[in-house]
């Protein structure tokens, strides 16, 4: 069983899935395994970024996850799918195949046993997430006794992650020649003023394990020609933020925060997505950490975990791999910690079925 594990994983992680990859091959791939296992298929989305909802019985547990990933990326010390000390390297092989790996081996003893288990697998979690809002509106993944989204943790569950508020600001001038800027009123100059109160701004809530709200100034565009005066300026931000705050608050929060710098510019959302708060006390989460052995932790990133926790509360995040890898050039997944995962949730499984839990 643990060379088919390790097969399978090496198959999935050398199949490209990046946002420029046809998705079809690496979703003919799980679903054909899932036909073998005798779980009933139905496609959601469209071949851009097709979904699968994968189900045995009724009333069971989701195991959740993205087939997608970043691209490959430069500055690789070790070919995709290569094994080195009980590792297995490649892009997505900590973020997120090894536990798609780990959910599938789980799936295939489960429906032997007889005991129900979905699967709900989408292609655009790095991207959209419009597959995980399809399946969320799905009456398996809303009535589940609990679902598992298998982000890398470390083996840990994960009861809370950070919301995403991504910003455009842009700025306006008047161009004139270089020689005389006197005559222009300068865009890029603008935007560094702003960007510098970014900097200042510092959020008024914070989170005992998550902080409190971080910035990445990802793109900064102006200028045509070193001798014009540049008459537009545009930056993007990545902006994330801890529960209780909601996109809408922040964003304000932000917006009067930099009125006061006192220089014209436009602001809009590019994306907003609520962060996650699950309660630690709950059953199912507590049943986790039983199993599993492990003390809980947070995400300072986002999953779609935020999607399904919107229509049902019984949700909980727990994954192989480390997420520090994530993205990262020689990322990896320890081929022990995917075995684990996949006893992990087997076990889940088998106890949700015996417990009563709250609706």
């Amino acid at each position: 069983m643990k060379r088919q594990m390790i097969d399978m994983l090496a198959e999935l992680v050398k199949i490209p899935s990046d946002p420029l990859s046809d998705k079809q091959e690496i979703l003919d791939y799980v679903q054909s395994f899932t036909d073998q296992i005798h779980m009933r298929n139905t496609l959601f989305g469209d071949a851009q970024a097709p979904a699968l909802l994968a189900e045995y019985g009724q009333s069971g547990v989701v195991l959740s996850g993205h087939l997608d990933t970043p691209p490959i990326g430069d500055y690789w010390s070790f070919s995709q799918s290569q094994i080195a000390s009980g590792r297995l390297y490649g892009r997505g092989a900590a973020d997120m195949k090894g536990t798609i790996v780990a959910m599938l081996q789980a799936a295939a003893d489960l429906t032997t046993r007889k005991i129900p288990v979905v699967l709900a697998f989408t292609t655009d979690e790095e991207t959209t997430m419009q597959g995980a809002m399809a399946l969320s509106k799905t009456l398996p993944v809303r009535r589940a006794k609990a679902v598992v989204v298998g982000e890398p943790t470390g083996l840990r569950v994960a009861h809370a992650e950070k919301g995403v508020l991504d910003i455009a600001i842009e700025t306006r001038g008047k161009a004139a020649h270089g020689a005389m800027p006197h005559l222009g009123d300068n865009a890029v100059t603008k935007m560094m003023r702003i960007v510098r109160g970014l900097e200042s701004f510092k959020g008024r809530i914070a989170h005992p394990e998550l902080g409190s709200v971080t910035m990445n100034l990802g793109t900064f565009h102006g200028g045509t020609r070193l001798n014009v005066v540049p008459n537009k300026a545009t930056a993007e931000v990545d902006i994330r933020f801890p529960p209780p705050y909601s996109p809408d608050q922040l964003y304000h929060e932000i917006e009067e925060h930099l009125r006061r710098i006192k220089t014209p510019f436009t602001l809009r959302r590019l994306v907003a997505m609520p962060s996650v708060q699950i309660d630690v006390a709950s059953p199912h989460i507590k049943l986790l950490q039983e199993i599993s052995g492990a003390e809980g932790t947070v995400l300072v990133h986002a999953s779609e975990a935020v999607y399904y926790s919107l229509v049902n509360p019984r949700v909980a995040i727990y994954g192989a791999g480390e997420e520090e890898l994530s993205h990262q050039a020689n990322e990896y997944v320890k081929i022990e910690a995917v075995a684990r995962a996949t006893e992990v949730f087997k076990k889940y499984a088998q106890r949700l079925m015996t417990m009563r839990l709250a609706a």
